[in-house]
């Protein structure tokens, strides 16, 4: 495995959305296997118009502080 590799390996963790609903204050929490997978469900929902985020799960890394 080369730096490259191990550096996606965080988008490999389950991922939660969560999708605004029809009625206000609704949501929906879905969970996806990668980040990638529920990023794409993330952009769908946006384009119909919904609010839509990740909720937990996957997450980009911190870069060191120098």
């Amino acid at each position: 495995m080369n730096d490259s590799d191990r550096s996606d390996d965080w988008k490999q963790e389950e991922t939660v959305i969560a999708i605004e609903g029809n009625n206000t204050g609704e949501w929906q929490y879905l969970a996806y296997p990668s980040w990638d997978e529920a990023m794409e469900a993330v952009k769908v929902a946006r384009r119909q118009g919904k609010a839509a985020v990740i909720y937990s799960g996957a997450t980009p890394p911190v870069p060191p502080e120098s």
